[in-house]
């Protein structure tokens, strides 16, 4: 996949983002409105190293990207899809 439409998109807000992509991960993610609601997503990029900021994820049913963190239980919480990488990257 090719990123576009952004000047420097290895330094977005300040996230070197050569460092930040991830190879993709399929990951159990579950809805932040319900717990009980657990489904699979790629992990595609990791905020920070020690995993504790946001990750963007890709669905691949609905082919949009969205935003997700770490609950206090190491568990990954959906927080919102964006449709686009760079419209997630900027919901950060």
């Amino acid at each position: 996949m090719k990123i576009i439409s952004e000047p420097d998109i290895n330094n977005v807000f300040g996230l070197d983002l050569t460092k930040c992509l991830i190879e993709p991960t399929k990951q159990n993610y579950k809805n932040s409105n319900d717990s009980t609601d657990v489904y699979e997503l790629w992990t595609v990029l990791e905020e920070n190293e020690d995993k504790r900021g946001y990750k963007i994820y890709f669905d691949e049913e609905t082919k949009m990207f969205g935003l997700a963190i770490n609950s206090d239980k190491d568990e990954l919480i959906d927080i919102g899809c964006y449709g686009t990488f760079l419209k997630t990257l900027y919901s950060m």
